[in-house]
């Protein structure tokens, strides 16, 4: 629910108004320009994801999007008094998405998949994206009404919302990158700082199916 929870969805879907608060002159072609950098860091996340680790990603990408919301927050909050604050507002939002797509949007997939074995894997992704897409119909729907009654302060719900998630990701999500599902298990069932310290699978998952089969 990071997905959806974290406040990215809104993003597009109230993007012209959200702009237009922020005091830029052109909202449409800063939508525009947040959908570029919405695309462009979709592909470094390729890129990353194999490299850095889906946890690692997961992690700086939520504290990047809790650092962009406060400055939006604050950026905002002065906007009559300083107005070039409209230009600060609109880079953090563009980090903010940037951020997005290095972390939360992509990774929460890539974790589901790899925490199930093949058998129960489809129930666990029906699961997760009917959380996911509820969770962002219920702040498609009210972000409107909590915008109108928190005003530039309701990025700072989000980024609240960001912190707990990064704590419990932190706390309770394991590293799947480079592990085979009876790795990822094992780490649940021992010490909490055995999630960190597993060794790196020698095979994949369909690799081990096969040996089993010829054994």
């Amino acid at each position: 629910m990071t997905n959806s929870y974290c406040f990215n969805p809104q993003i597009f879907y109230y993007s012209t108004s959200i702009f237009e608060k922020a005091g830029v002159e052109s909202p449409v072609y800063a939508t525009i320009g947040a959908g570029a950098v919405n695309t462009a860091f979709t592909v470094v996340s390729l890129f990353l994801v194999e490299r850095t680790g889906r946890r690692t990603l997961h992690m700086l990408g939520l504290a990047g999007m809790a650092a962009c919301a406060v400055i939006m927050t604050v950026a905002l909050a002065l906007l009559e008094r300083v107005p070039w604050m409209s230009y600060i507002s609109m880079l953090a939002i563009f980090g903010f998405v940037a951020f997005f797509e290095v972390g939360p949007g992509p990774i929460p997939w890539f974790i589901v998949a790899e925490l199930f074995s093949q058998g129960p894997r489809p129930a666990a992704m029906a699961v997760a994206g009917l959380s996911n897409w509820t969770a962002n119909f219920i702040i498609g729907m009210g972000f409107q009404y909590i915008a109108e009654a928190c005003g530039p302060y309701v990025f700072l719900i989000f980024a609240a919302l960001l912190l707990f998630f990064l704590i419990f990701t932190y706390l309770k999500v394991p590293e799947t990158r480079g592990k085979t599902f009876d790795q990822i298990s094992s780490g649940f069932r021992s010490r909490p700082a055995s999630l960190l310290d597993m060794e790196e699978k020698a095979s994949t998952e369909m690799e081990c199916l096969g040996e089993g089969s010829l054994s």
